[in-house]
């Protein structure tokens, strides 16, 4: 039989054993060799850059045995500065295209993007960038050959429109004329270079099709080819300037804070003063569904349409 005394005593003996026990672990840790600590490793790693270093060293002083050696500093950059680029590099914009046929059964509506189409006078030498909606009907064919051609167009005018500016310049004319005068001169020369492009697009369509063949060689449609059109929306996107050219109902708007801002204006039968050109050129407007010309096209003008009465 065991006393309470000795199932005290052997508690305190278990317990004095427990603590001479951590005590040793505390010992043995103390004791063990150290971790090689931050400065250690810096020593280690700069002995290894220093070794590279040399190893460098031999390989740079071999290579200029072959090559001569050229510095950036001090007075012998001043005496060979580096040329500097001509045109400055320019980001391109960011932008996002989406094409949707909805209930119409073929496609007939292009997207045409160019970034940094030219670098024209009239932008002082900055970049400009094409933008471009065509909403073909009775057929893809027109919208198809204005993304093709339309941003040629504009390049070339802005680039014969540069050229003129360059003589104009050189004769010092601009210096006659304020500031204002300078800006409506400038708003002018956009407008003119705009117009003739959609000029010559219309005149390019009426003779070509994208077959590749013209007149009787055309093996489209005659129907596709008689009502085929294209409205036309171009926006030119320059460092300074938004300019906006359209034909017919294609919509350009600029957003800002969640607010539409219309920067075209729809060419529609029933404006007042589309009406009135309609009917001076002997056209006929009939309320069918809607305002449309001769009945059928519901835009007052298009590219490539002899019913809109010649208009573009």
């Amino acid at each position: 039989m065991l006393s309470d005394n000795d199932d005290q005593d052997k508690c305190r003996e278990r317990r004095r054993r427990r603590i001479e026990m951590r005590r040793l672990a505390v010992i043995s840790v103390a004791n063990s060799p150290p971790k090689p600590s931050n400065q250690n490793q810096r020593e280690n790693t700069s002995r290894t850059e220093c070794s590279a270093d040399s190893k460098r060293i031999r390989m740079t002083e071999k290579i200029d045995l072959l090559e001569p050696s050229y510095s950036s500093s001090g007075d012998e950059a001043e005496a060979s500065p580096e040329p500097e680029s001509e045109v400055p590099p320019v980001s391109e914009p960011v932008f996002g295209s989406m094409s949707v046929s909805g209930r119409s059964r073929d496609m007939e509506d292009t997207i045409s993007v160019r970034t940094s189409l030219c670098r024209s006078e009239i932008s002082t030498r900055r970049p400009v960038h094409f933008f471009a909606v065509f909403d073909g009907h009775g057929g893809p064919h027109v919208a198809a050959l204005c993304r093709e051609r339309m941003h040629e167009f504009v390049k070339e005018e802005l680039t014969s429109l540069s050229k003129a500016g360059e003589t104009e310049s050189g004769s010092s004319s601009s210096s006659r004329y304020g500031h204002e005068e300078r800006q409506g001169l400038l708003e002018e020369r956009w407008r003119t270079a705009l117009r003739k492009s959609f000029e010559r697009m219309d005149e390019v369509a009426l003779s070509t099709c994208t077959c590749g063949r013209v007149g009787y060689k055309c093996r489209c449609h005659p129907m596709e080819v008689a009502l085929g059109g294209s409205t036309a929306v171009v926006a030119l996107l320059s460092p300074e300037r938004i300019v906006v050219a359209n034909c017919g109902d294609s919509r350009a708007v600029l957003c800002r804070a969640g607010t539409a801002i219309p920067l075209s204006q729809d060419h529609k039968p029933d404006r007042s003063d589309e009406l009135a050109r309609i009917e001076a050129a002997g056209g006929r407007v009939i309320f069918v569904n809607g305002a449309r010309v001769e009945g059928i096209l519901a835009m007052s003008r298009a590219i490539v349409n002899p019913l809109n009465c010649g208009a573009l």
